[in-house]
């Protein structure tokens, strides 16, 4: 177990919501730019994401203030380093930002390192989030195949994906197949690694995430990758549900639009509870 420690120049007031058991620190700092220089400190972003020493997240997202939109948000993995989009993390964006009255449940565009998103409340109450089209997309990626795997397909949604399809998504040793295929030499900077099967109520899904660097109990921007990935192998259509590790669900939907195949993802956003970081340290 590795700790970390952090110097706090300030108390840091935050919000922590859960994303089908992916879970998230996030910090409004839309009107202070001292908090937000504190919250984006990769030091202070890895302490608070400690489970012993800290709040215990799978990642930071500092809302931020922008010029043409209500805000835009900043997305960091547990270890500090910087993502351009987790599909959890903007779920409960939508949640929060709907929460302090900042946006319009019907539907609002906030900015992000992926570019402008989209989201919404659904009639259900659940969350839901455009995406931007792929910007990769290749349904067989050559990588060999080991036993139990069927085949495997890439996807680029703003951070990369790694599709593999198995036979038993249980017998799937992720603490050592998934750091070998998330370094794998044909990804230059490393991949995120996803396990689908199918299974007598659906497909279900377990993925292993850079920056965490291990197993995660959802990936919204992965199942997102699967469904795509899915689609293009020709087994199933415009709209998949995953069963994630948490037993939670999460749901991809593809619609024609001007601008091209869009794709959205819904599922859990919930605030969990509200704090002040005072001191960290291991």
């Amino acid at each position: 177990m590795t700790s970390h420690a952090a110097r706090l120049r300030q108390p840091l007031p935050f919000t922590k919501l859960t994303g089908s058991g992916n879970d998230f620190v996030f910090v409004d700092a839309r009107t202070d730019t001292a908090l937000e220089a504190v919250a984006m400190d990769p030091t202070v972003i890895a302490a608070a994401c400690d489970r012993r020493f800290g709040v215990g997240a799978d990642g930071v997202v500092v809302l931020r203030p922008d010029a043409t939109h209500p805000f835009r948000i900043r997305y960091f993995n547990a270890d500090g380093t910087q993502a351009n989009l987790c599909g959890n993390a903007t779920l409960c964006t939508v949640r929060l930002a709907t929460h302090l009255g900042i946006v319009d449940p019907a539907g609002f565009r906030f900015g992000s390192d992926a570019g402008e998103l989209r989201g919404w409340l659904r009639p259900d109450g659940q969350p839901e989030v455009d995406l931007n089209p792929f910007d990769r997309l290749e349904p067989e990626i050559g990588i060999p195949l080991a036993p139990g795997e069927r085949r495997m397909g890439f996807g680029f949604p703003t951070v990369p994906h790694l599709v593999v399809e198995v036979e038993d998504l249980d017998a799937v040793d992720i603490a050592t197949r998934g750091p070998l295929l998330r370094h794998d030499p044909t990804f230059e900077r490393g991949t995120n690694v996803n396990w689908v099967a199918r299974t007598p109520t659906g497909w279900a899904m377990r993925t292993f995430e850079r920056g965490v660097e291990g197993e995660t109990l959802a990936c919204a921007s992965g199942a997102t990758t699967c469904a795509a990935v899915l689609r293009a192998w020709g087994v199933t259509g415009d709209e998949t549900r995953f069963r994630t590790r948490s037993g939670r669900t999460l749901t991809i939907r593809y619609r024609q639009e001007p601008q091209g195949e869009v794709p959205s993802i819904s599922g859990e956003g919930r605030i969990v509870y509200t704090g002040t970081l005072i001191n960290l340290g291991g």
